[in-house]
């Protein structure tokens, strides 16, 4: 993933078709090894590979690169793959703070116990996460592509439209994933929803996104509007994902929080 952000950077620079099919070519072999790992965790857990924070950070990480490839598909002009590069590359990166132990194969906390709201209401969310995440990086790259080159407003319109229906995309993965988790707090908890702080995050990322594109449809903002949005969405998505757990209550609280704090902080900040 590195090698190829490496060199998509390069192909952005100078537009050479080879550079873009050799920064490609870089990502696939990347999501190959994603996946194959992935793959394996789910062998030898014989589960989801999304019950703990690590697990949903390399799971978020292989579903962004994917996302990418939506792009990429619709564009290709090597944008998509350079987002895959980078979403791949952070991702993992940033899974590395969370196997510092040495083990990431733990024993699941009991109310986590059941492979099909795993692999349904924990996949879906964290798949939306992972979109939502791709639409914040290409919000990113609008801004930046505004103040590079201003004038190029065919392209600009591309890069916003992208981000658009990308957007949409997280929309409906978190939104889904919010009603499932309630059928499934029903069935754990007895009841749907209890303004639990995770449940309140995954509402807030589903309220921010609807927000922003009532905003679009109804012409309030434009694509400079739009993109800022998407990199508030950024914050939303990391409080909601790795916020909570900082504040150790509610039936969700048993996620790692270890070192978060300053990392969310510094995050934030910058974003």
């Amino acid at each position: 993933y590195i090698l190829s952000f490496i060199i998509s950077c390069f192909s952005l620079l100078i537009w050479n078709k080879w550079l873009r099919r050799a920064a490609l070519c870089s990502v696939v072999i990347g999501l190959g090894f994603h996946f194959y790992g992935i793959l394996l965790r789910m062998i030898i857990m014989g589960r989801p590979p999304v019950s703990t924070l690590y697990e949903s950070i390399i799971f978020v990480g292989l579903i962004s690169v994917l996302c990418s490839f939506i792009i990429e598909r619709s564009r290709k002009d090597g944008l998509g793959v350079f987002v895959a590069s980078i979403a791949g590359s952070i991702c993992l990166y940033i899974s590395f703070g969370y196997a510092s132990d040495g083990d990431t194969m733990g024993v699941l906390v009991a109310v986590l116990n059941s492979n099909f709201w795993l692999a349904t209401h924990v996949t879906t969310i964290t798949i939306g996460y992972g979109t939502s995440i791709v639409a914040g990086i290409m919000g990113h790259i609008y801004l930046l592509y505004s103040i590079l080159y201003p004038s190029r407003k065919k392209k600009l319109q591309s890069i916003y439209n992208n981000t658009f229906g990308i957007t949409i995309l997280a929309l409906f993965f978190t939104l889904f994933g919010t009603i499932l988790g309630g059928i499934w707090a029903d069935q754990s908890w007895g009841r749907f929803w209890g303004w639990d702080p995770k449940e309140n995050g995954s509402l807030l990322i589903c309220m921010w996104q609807i927000f922003m594109i009532h905003l679009r449809l109804t012409g309030m903002v434009k694509g400079l509007g739009f993109a800022a949005g998407m990199v508030i969405n950024n914050i939303i998505v990391a409080l909601a994902w790795f916020g909570v757990n900082l504040l150790s209550i509610g039936l969700h609280s048993y996620g790692f929080a270890t070192g978060i704090a300053m990392n969310l902080f510094v995050f934030c900040a910058i974003e």
